[in-house]
């Protein structure tokens, strides 16, 4: 089929018909494997990132959640050696750990009822 048209589709009673034909045909050629997917996600979700952590504030999260580092540890699937480097400042957080310490810190109901026997 053709390359994907890049202005916006505008569907009307006049040409409603005819665009229901073309994506029925474009859905069985997919099918049988004569086109690929043109599928195009344009995000319009403005997610800021995490904030940063530093020893003091992790610790104080810990604390917070009356955690010793090991349970600390295991509630965001790190390791004790992990979590006992960040609070001594020796590596920070990074990726998805900052998310987890995001939620840990403005969410710790969240994250305590995970850990809940």
């Amino acid at each position: 089929m053709d390359n994907p048209n890049t202005e916006p589709l505008i569907v009307t009673d006049e040409n409603f018909g005819t665009l229901l034909i073309q994506g029925l045909q474009e859905a069985v050629a997919f099918e049988r494997g004569e086109i690929t997917a043109r599928v195009r996600i344009r995000s319009r979700a403005n997610i800021p990132p995490p904030p940063p952590y530093d020893a003091t504030r992790i610790r104080a999260i810990r604390q917070r959640l009356h955690l010793n580092q090991r349970d600390f540890a295991s509630a965001l699937n790190v390791s004790d050696k992990t979590v006992k480097a960040w609070e001594q400042g020796i590596k920070p957080p990074s990726g998805s750990a900052l998310r987890l310490l995001q939620i840990a810190e403005s969410h710790p109901e969240t994250l305590l009822a995970m850990t809940a026997d």
